[in-house]
């Protein structure tokens, strides 16, 4: 099964996230409080993680273990490169929009 099986808006509870990582439930629960990682609210008050939080974890833990950032840092890491990689898909898009014609004879 890959990636691309797998639809990244899928509800996951902090229980499910957390074996999926390998962490703790309570830390879950603590970043998804905090706004570090995105949740879905519920009106029953129990805050649901969509599956591309499992990817951001998973960054999370690798900027902590290679870098030794703790987990406000990290998030504000990869929000940081997620910008950066949306502005440069944006100008790459716009360097192709304004090429003369005649260049591409």
């Amino acid at each position: 099964m890959s990636l691309n099986d797998f639809d990244m808006d899928d509800e996951l509870t902090c229980e499910v996230v957390a074996e999926m990582i390998g962490a703790r439930p309570s830390l879950v629960t603590r970043l998804a409080q905090q706004g570090l990682i995105e949740t879905i609210e519920r009106p029953t008050g129990e805050p649901l993680l969509p599956r591309r939080a499992v990817m951001q974890l998973r960054r999370m833990q690798r900027l902590r273990r290679d870098l030794g950032v703790n987990f406000v840092g990290a998030s504000i890491i990869l929000e940081l490169v997620g910008r950066l990689e949306r502005l440069t898909c944006e100008l790459t898009e716009l360097r192709r929009s304004s090429r003369d014609p005649s260049d591409k004879l």
